[in-house]
């Protein structure tokens, strides 16, 4: 039974720890003043928009506030990215940076994880390319006898 419940909370705090992840990523993955640049953001929305991105420092700080439901962050956050922003702009944001599907269904989503996996496989093949590269640069040689 006492295994059972310490199965049950390591798995508890797996899936919150993989949310948390998803958070942090939506802040940290992006360059906020391009994308203010971008969307023709001002000063005060990307002020905003940067104490939104410091309100949880901390996985702490995030799960006193997440660990009943921690997919709640995905509309806790994203309604906040809409109040910051015109329907324009959060419509442009989304589109370009979320492939138009709503962040709390791109995080989570295959799509997320297919990204990730393509930059992953793309990053990989381009090492190998070029360790071949540099293989057939330096090692490439004439291995006849001369006679």
């Amino acid at each position: 039974m006492i295994i059972g419940l310490m199965l049950g909370i390591s798995t508890l705090g797996f899936s919150q720890d993989r949310y948390y992840d998803d958070y942090r990523s939506s802040i940290i993955s992006f360059n906020w003043d391009k994308i203010a640049s971008y969307l023709g953001l001002n000063h005060s929305q990307l002020q905003e928009i940067r104490r939104l991105n410091n309100r949880y420092t901390s996985y702490n700080s995030w799960n006193r506030v997440y660990r009943n439901d921690p997919r709640r962050w995905y509309q806790d956050r994203y309604f906040a990215m809409q109040r910051i922003m015109t329907p324009e702009q959060y419509k442009r944001f989304y589109n370009r940076y979320y492939k138009g599907i709503r962040p709390n269904q791109y995080y989570g989503s295959k799509h997320y994880y297919k990204d990730l996996a393509k930059k992953r496989k793309k990053y990989f093949h381009d090492k190998r390319k070029r360790e071949h590269e540099y293989h057939k640069r330096h090692h490439d040689h004439d291995d006849r006898w001369d006679d």
